[in-house]
């Protein structure tokens, strides 16, 4: 029977079969180093951007008109699809073009099939809408975040010539298996054009419509269909009569009955030439175009990243000299680095947990718990590589935070078997029986650990939860493994290592030599015994700390998402709308100037008229227009980004007239605006009204800076409205004023493309005002009357009325939203801003039917943190229900479960003390806390309950000698899990500092208060105990 027994024993089977086990444990920690270089690597896991864009284009249209006409109706077709998140779905209508804004719900995991089926609903409802919509386009890939943003630049070549070498890169780039869709901006197109002289284009009794139709016709290509021999069928071609410029000058547009002909160079100036563009991009100066590299799903990041690097640099040799490429943005790079110092800070933290052990501990027995560490870890990363788990910083994270709990299995292990050598006990059943002893303890206490992470994954949603998917899954493999290694490895390598228990060493004087433990010891006797005089004052000190605590917690600054620590940050520009391209680039290029002077600054990439596309995952594309301008400037390093914003905001943000300048430092929330004030109401000017007293009364908040409406500057407009009587008379109609002022007024008629090779160039028919006109020679411009043999000036038929039109009308879910916005002031806290705003606004009166709501942070901390909140609650109930488990009694699992209060304070210290902001990885290192508190609780009081059970000791005496006995593995536990984190401390992530900050003072703090605290409140709960439990075993044995 006792062999059978024997067996069934997992931990002598082990110290039987230790060649086995070393062998295994050999193998997975050899596959984890095979794993750590081939992982998926990434900064954080996938986040899946549930966001996509309808734009509607119908010319000719107010604003007011798209949003009757066109938004309204789109709106309702939107709502129909049960997946739309409609409270974050918004529209932006503006001069003949509207932008809806689409957001889905965060369940939604599968998107691509969603928009699949949304964009083919889109598309049928077209049919619905006014017929001067020309076009209507849903672009899905609004969410997709850029891998690299590559520009090819030079100050010589033409924009034609840089495409086609942006070509030959794209052709090398597609061979690369992880390189996915890829797309160019910034490309300028040549075309030639036609700029008709009216004057003689009417001594022939032409107009633009009839000259248009005409050489539309001659562009026109169809086929010509086939002849068929009955023995071979042979296609008919029509020869092209526009095949170069010169071909286009020689058409001949009049012929009279003599046979003389008129060619269109003699009544129009026809040129091939580059147009007045509406958007361009450069890099520091330079015309470039830019290529957007996008990866495939699933694939590694950094591996891509190198092989375009290999790509591009055997490119960039065969290029002429003055054509150069660039990376403005690179993932690949920002990944690599991110897991580089991650895994640097990890190593770091390695050493300094081992450190810690063998200072505090003799030098075997000190090796044998270090040793578990780079054992356990390397196991676990080759785990993480078996189960698809990337490496990223959040399961670094993980890594890093269970260090002190990694060692601690093998601490407290080593501990037991030391005192039972010391006992008499045979090394080989101290190694068993230690390890027996303990399992259970060590077991609870891991599984709480690993338990309270997984009720994050079913409260939150959206970006949190894809941000925080991993780490439970990270955290309960490394816990798994090091229980594992502490119970299967170790006792066979404290048999083998430690054959002596810890006697104590005499020096030839005398004298004990310094021991830090023992003097640690010492005075950890002398304040116990002090507690224990004063029980009620020394649960009376804990309770006040939890008041405390919780009195500073309210008193945090809130962040939930905090910056990016990133090498580049953002400039957005707005001008006043309908501004010209060209006074914006006057104030881009002053800007980019004075930027590109400063040391600091590597490169500025300037989007003049347009955006760039999503480089962040959090940071939107802006809608954009001839007013904007959006930079991103690289710098030399995270401190410069942090110190260029820190001096140029503040000094640049209304330097230049009319203009509004934004620095805007990457960040991972994902409101556009840290403060916004909604208004929300059925009648515009009611809003418009609120909106700009809200804005005044904004302005004075010394804390905002940049405060503006949603509303956009009204646009100066002209309207033109038609005499009926004297235009009746003269045969003009609606559509013949519209047609000839769209052609002399607008970008031109596109008639026909000349084709070179595959290049495009397409052929225009177009006004010398087109480009450059006063509002007096709209009046004065003559419209064409009796088929074109006369004309008449359009002031004689119409009235042309200045007017101001709306910028831009919003609606958020279906209803008019104008929002109030505003930035915080560098250094500011935008949740303490936005309380400042809200009390401001209290009593505020609003017009009636307007209701008032708040955006920006404090809309996204509204939704985020209360989940993230209920997930620490249900954590907490779920490790008092591991309690209760293991210790059968209600009364002790209580007892331990209110201790992890006493973690408040010392959280609240830590965060005050390090001056960070309270944010998702705060609660993510109350969590982590927690499990370290209940870890020794249960060390500690389940000694104290097997002293009473085992040897009848009272409560006081129980308690007392478990504190003392219990109080070195309490102590290196908490001196390994701080130590493991101050890397994370010192490394100054915004992201990853707070949590760091978190558990280092935490776990200090709390552990003084555990060990004081916690065993007198045992004392007083349970004093005079003893003999009711010795009745009760009486009758159950009855």
């Amino acid at each position: 029977m006792d062999r059978i027994k024997k067996k069934r024993n997992a931990v002598e089977w082990a110290m039987h079969y230790r060649q086995i086990i070393i062998l295994v444990v050999c193998c997975l920690v050899g596959f984890g180093m095979y794993s750590l270089p081939e992982m998926r690597k990434n900064e954080f896991p996938d986040f899946t951007v549930r966001q996509g864009i309808v734009v509607a284009v119908a010319p000719g249209n107010t604003a007011q008109e798209m949003l009757e006409q066109v938004t309204k109706p789109l709106e309702e077709y939107i709502f129909t699809y049960k997946e739309v998140k409609k409270a974050k779905t918004f529209s932006k209508s503006r001069d003949g073009i509207v932008y809806i804004q689409v957001e889905l719900n965060d369940e939604l995991n599968n998107k691509d099939e969603f928009w699949s089926k949304f964009k083919h609903g889109v598309n049928d409802f077209k049919a619905q809408l006014p017929s001067n919509v020309l076009a209507l386009q849903v672009m899905d890939d609004f969410g997709d975040t850029s891998a690299l943003l590559i520009t090819m630049e030079s100050e010589d070549k033409t924009y034609r010539e840089l495409d086609d070498y942006i070509d030959l890169l794209q052709d090398r780039l597609r061979r690369i298996p992880s390189v996915g869709r890829m797309s160019v901006s910034g490309m300028q197109k040549e075309q030639i054009s036609i700029y008709v002289d009216n004057n003689r284009l009417s001594k022939y009794g032409l107009n633009e419509q009839t000259l248009a139709l005409s050489l539309m016709q001659k562009g026109f290509i169809t086929t010509g269909g086939r002849v068929k021999t009955g023995e071979y069928v042979q296609p008919v071609y029509i020869a092209r009569s526009m095949n170069t410029l010169y071909d286009v000058q020689q058409q001949i547009v009049y012929t009279d009955q003599s046979g003389n002909v008129v060619r269109l160079k003699d009544i129009a100036r026809v040129v091939k030439e580059y147009p007045e563009t509406d958007s361009y991009i450069t890099n520091n100066g330079r015309k470039c175009l830019l290529l957007s590299v996008e990866m495939k799903k699933g694939q590694n990041i950094v591996q891509m990243g190198e092989a375009i690097n290999q790509e591009m640099s055997a490119f960039q040799r065969e290029l002429p000299e003055d054509v150069s490429i660039f990376r403005i943005t690179d993932q690949s790079k920002v990944v690599d680095d991110s897991v580089e110092n991650f895994l640097h800070e990890l190593m770091i933290a390695v050493v300094a947990v081992i450190i810690v052990v063998m200072l505090l501990l003799p030098i075997r027995v000190a090796l044998v718990a270090a040793s578990t560490i780079p054992i356990s870890i390397f196991i676990s990363l080759g785990l993480f590589h078996a189960l698809g788990i990337e490496l990223n910083t959040v399961t670094l994270a993980a890594l890093i935070v269970t260090l002190g709990m990694i060692v601690d299995n093998s601490i407290v292990i080593i501990d037991s078997y030391l005192e039972k050598l010391g006992e008499g006990t045979s090394r080989w059943h101290a190694s068993i029986e230690s390890t027996l002893h303990f399992f259970k303890s060590i077991f609870s206490a891991t599984l709480a650990i690993s338990i309270t992470f997984f009720p994050f994954l079913m409260t939150t949603t959206g970006m949190i939860k894809d941000f925080l998917q991993s780490f439970p899954w990270a955290t309960t493999i490394i816990l798994g493994v090091s229980l594992m290694v502490a119970t299967l490895l170790v006792p066979f390598m404290q048999f083998f290592f430690i054959r002596k228990p810890m006697q104590l060493k005499v020096r030839k004087d005398g004298k004990k030599p310094f021991s830090f433990l023992d003097l640690l010891q010492r005075y950890y006797n002398w304040l116990l015994d002090r507690c224990f005089a004063h029980p009620k004052v020394t649960v009376g000190i804990g309770v006040a700390s939890v008041v405390v605590g919780i009195y500073l917690m309210s008193k945090l600054p809130q962040q939930l998402m905090p910056y990016a620590d990133r090498n580049q940050f953002a400039v957005e520009i707005f001008l006043p709308t309908g501004t010209d391209v060209k006074r914006t680039a006057e104030v881009a290029d002053s800007l980019e100037h004075i930027l590109r002077q400063d040391k600091r600054v590597v490169s500025v990439a300037s989007f003049k008229g347009c955006a760039s596309p999503r480089f962040q995952n959090s940071y939107a594309p802006q809608i954009a227009g001839t007013n904007f301008a959006q930079f991103i400037v690289n710098t030399t390093g995270v401190e410069e980004t942090v110190q260029l914003l820190n001096e140029y905001a503040p000094k640049y943000n209304d330097y230049f007239p009319n203009a509004r300048i934004r620095f805007k430092q990457l960040s991972y929330s994902e409101s556009v605006y840290p403060v916004e004030v909604r208004l929300s109401g059925e009648e515009p000017e009611a809003l418009k009204y609120d909106a700009e007293r809200i804005k005044a009364l904004l302005q004075t908040i010394p804390e905002l800076v940049s405060v503006q409406t949603d509303l956009n500057e009204p646009l100066a407009a002209s309207d033109v409205v038609l005499r009926e009587d004297e235009a009746t008379r003269l045969g003009i109609s609606n559509l013949g004023v519209e047609s000839t002022l769209a052609m002399r007024y607008g970008s031109g008629i596109s008639l026909a493309n000349v084709w070179e090779g595959d290049y495009s160039i397409p052929v225009v028919l177009k006004s010398e005002k087109a480009d450059s006109a006063l509002l007096s020679d709209l009046k004065d411009e003559l419209i064409p009357v009796m088929g074109g043999l006369s004309s008449v000036p359009l002031r004689q038929v119409a009235d042309v009325v200045p007017a101001w039109k709306d910028g831009q009308l919003v609606r958020r879910n279906g209803i008019y939203t104008f929002s109030v916005q505003a930035d915080i002031q560098r250094g500011g806290n935008a949740m303490a801003a936005i309380k400042l705003v809200q009390q401001k606004l209290a009593d505020f009166p609003l017009s009636p039917g307007v209701a008032l709501t708040y955006g920006g942070d404090w809309e996204d901390n509204e939704e985020k943190m209360p989940p993230v909140m209920a997930a620490l609650a249900i954590a907490a109930v779920i490790i008092f229900f591991i309690l209760v488990f293991h210790f059968h009694k209600v009364n002790i699992a209580t007892l331990i479960f209110s201790s992890m209060t006493l973690c408040i304070f010392g959280t609240a210290v830590g965060i005050l003390i390090q001056g960070v902001n309270f944010s998702v990885t705060c609660v993510m290192g109350i969590v982590s806390l927690m499990g370290i508190i209940v870890r020794n609780g249960i060390i500690m009081i389940d000694y104290a309950e097997e002293l009473r059970a085992t040897e009848h000791m009272t409560t006081s005496d129980a308690i007392y000698h478990s504190a003392r006995r219990r109080m070195r593995p309490i102590f290196l536990t908490s001196a390994a899990a701080s130590m493991g984190v101050i890397p994370m401390i010192l490394g100054k992530s915004g992201l990853w500092m707070p949590m760091g900050t978190v558990i280092c003072y935490g776990t200090l703090i709390t552990m003084v208060f555990l060990l004081t605290v916690l065993p007198c409140a045992y004392l007083l709960i349970f004093r005079g105990t003893s003999k009711q439990r010795l009745l009760v075993e009486n009758l159950e044995k009855q």
